[in-house]
């Protein structure tokens, strides 16, 4: 089912590791003392941007007094604008006899993908060196891990569009990106000839899966409104527009390899083609 220009008027209304990175003078270490004699290695480490599927990474702690064996607790916060997010972790030290450096493990699970927090890691008073570094900060995050899973068939049967674009899915989670799904039949003759085709489309289309449904984030088809040029036409999901879960029940997986979109194709302020209650307007099939 091909865009119907003429009728068109009528339906218009980003696990790393830690790596430090001394940004202050490095703490001294002090041998002559009865504590364990703690500090980190630098107040403001290095950024991280650990794996979502694993939101765990390491800091360093020193030691001057390495006499005997020594553990003990790190605190933690991790703030994101002015607020604070609960449930961060972090594990005991453990040092032993001799060892004079040792890490912890941070885990930022709590913390949303893509959004950077500063951690603070502090050592008890009791625990630090004469001199000691007793508080860290860190700017962290969590990333997607994107993994092939090699081409699918792509089509869009409102545009007219099809192809064999590449899909990526997140490791561990229920996230997929159909990469530049209308490249292959933007640049094919037929489009290049139609004065609504654009020169660019969606970078990918990325949707995800919550309560047995398939979401996405709006994307670019490739066609620009031929009455404005500067106005794209959108694919939106249902929920840019509805309220009720059971208004979103046609974007889903019809089987274990087939994902399907109803999307609403809307031009910003001029309305568009709502097809959000409909089967078989954009199918993704899956590797």
């Amino acid at each position: 089912m091909r865009i119907s220009k003429k009728i068109f008027g009528m339906a218009i209304v980003a696990a790393a590791l830690f790596t430090s990175c001394n940004k202050d003078v490095e703490g001294a270490i002090y041998s002559g003392q009865n504590n364990a004699g703690l500090s980190f290695t630098a107040s403001t480490l290095s950024a991280v941007e650990a794996p979502a599927s694993n939101p765990v990474f390491e800091v360093e702690i020193i030691r001057g007094n390495a006499a005997a064996a020594a553990t003990g607790s790190v605190s933690a916060s991790l703030v994101v604008g002015k607020a604070e997010i609960s449930g961060i972790t972090v594990s005991d030290y453990n040092f032993a006899a001799g060892e004079n450096k040792t890490t912890v493990k941070v885990n930022i699970s709590p913390l949303e993908v893509g959004v950077v927090g500063t951690l603070t890691l502090k050592l008890n008073d009791a625990d630090a060196s004469i001199g000691a570094i007793k508080t860290t900060t860190i700017k962290c995050s969590k990333a997607y891990e994107w993994v092939s899973l090699g081409k699918a068939k792509f089509e869009d049967a409102f545009v007219g569009a099809t192809g064999n674009p590449e899909v990526l899915k997140a490791d561990g989670f229920e996230r997929y990106r159909v990469m530049a799904p209308y490249e292959e039949w933007r640049l094919s003759p037929d489009a290049q000839a139609d004065s609504w085709t654009a020169a660019s489309s969606a970078p990918f289309i990325e949707l995800w899966v919550e309560d047995g449904l398939v979401y996405f984030d709006t994307f670019f088809v490739g066609l620009n409104y031929d009455g404005d040029k500067s106005q794209p036409i959108l694919a939106h999901h249902a929920s840019d527009f509805m309220e009720g879960v059971s208004n979103f029940q046609f974007s889903k997986f019809v089987d274990a390899k087939t994902i399907q979109l109803a999307p609403y194709y809307y031009i910003d302020g001029l309305g568009g083609w709502n097809h959000t209650q409909k089967n078989g307007i954009i199918t993704i099939t899956l590797p």
